[in-house]
């Protein structure tokens, strides 16, 4: 093909930070445990890696045993991603194939929800490749994660999009035109190429349709 479109996941797709955020606020208060910060904006676009590198941060030990047991924990405090999805996802979806464009996820999040949000909101179909932040070696804002999904998409043109300043930095690096999905919380989105406050309007944007 020769356009293609990479969407970030949380954040974009599905608006899932503030309940990731205020679940793993939970589980510390209910350990009884001040984390590294308890500042939103700090969590936005991080990896499992980061953001648990910067919610204990004095030790390794310490981490991995928290960690594990926040893996237990988040089996029973699991996200509705069908409640979670933004309205618009699939229209989108549906239009931006119907034109020949291709369609990648380049995610920070662990693979096992990128499947599971893909299985739960029925939209494997319409990905042509997907991507999680376990499967490269260096997190956003690195660009790693955008170049390998170009090389695999194979396509002439790309687009991005994404809502953290981590990940617009990320789709940057690697040459990609990047969109940023504005949020209904301040977050730094200075350097996408352009913001829009609807997914809709993908549809309609010049790197589109020209």
């Amino acid at each position: 093909m020769e356009k293609a479109v990479i969407f970030d996941m949380d954040g974009v797709l599905i608006d899932s930070e503030p309940f990731y955020f205020q679940r793993r606020m939970n589980f510390f208060k209910e350990k009884g445990i001040q984390p590294g910060s308890d500042k939103f904006e700090d969590y936005v676009g991080n990896s499992e890696k980061q953001t648990w590198d910067l919610l204990v941060s004095e030790s390794e030990a310490r981490r991995e045993m928290l960690h594990q047991e926040y893996l237990e924990y988040k089996k029973h405090k699991g996200i509705d991603f069908k409640k979670a999805l933004r309205n618009s996802v699939p229209d989108v979806l549906t239009k931006l194939t119907e034109n020949g464009i291709s369609i990648g996820l380049a995610s920070s999040s662990p693979r096992k929800e990128i499947n599971q949000m893909l299985s739960d909101c029925q939209l494997e179909s319409y990905f042509s490749f997907t991507i999680s932040g376990e499967e490269v070696k260096e997190s956003k804002p690195n660009p790693e994660i955008y170049l390998i999904s170009r090389k695999m998409l194979n396509c002439h043109d790309y687009l991005a999009v994404e809502d953290s300043a981590l990940g617009i930095a990320s789709a940057k690096a690697a040459g990609i035109y990047t969109v940023a999905l504005k949020q209904a919380f301040p977050m730094d989105q200075r350097e996408a190429n352009v913001v829009i406050d609807e997914l809709e309007e993908l549809l309609i944007l010049p790197q589109l349709i020209k």
